[in-house]
């Protein structure tokens, strides 16, 4: 009887061992994938740190005011304003009705014209 105890007890290290070893190799194996997933995460980061370096050094190329006057005078057909176009805003004055009607405030053409009129003869 003694020697089939021992021979049990072989048996049961033999097969923790077993266990033990084949539970590190799973466990290893998936370390070893999550640490190239990590890898591949942190490349990924890294190359959009990177395009967003060049995104912003293009934005700040595409916005220098040199070039947007440039674009501006190629494609839009401005001109210079003029005097008469400018007003202050606290010199219109507004025709006002009646609180309840869904149209209190009320200004014509006219009415601007004659305005407008009236700044650039102040200045």
């Amino acid at each position: 009887m003694g020697g089939s105890i021992k021979t049990a007890m072989v048996a049961l290290w033999f097969t923790v061992t077993l266990v033990v070893a084949f539970g590190s190799s799973v466990l290893k194996n998936k370390v070893q994938g999550l640490e190239r997933q990590l890898a591949n995460i942190n490349n990924n980061i890294q190359r959009d740190i990177d395009e967003i370096h060049v995104l912003k050094a293009e934005w700040s190329h595409h916005n220098t005011p040199e070039r947007l006057r440039k674009l501006a005078q190629e494609q839009l057909s401005l001109e210079n304003a003029k005097p008469e176009q400018i007003i202050n805003y606290s010199a219109l004055h507004f025709n006002y009705e009646d609180a309840t009607d869904s149209k209190s405030v009320r200004m014509n053409k006219k009415d601007v014209t004659t305005l407008v009129k009236a700044e650039v003869k102040k200045n």
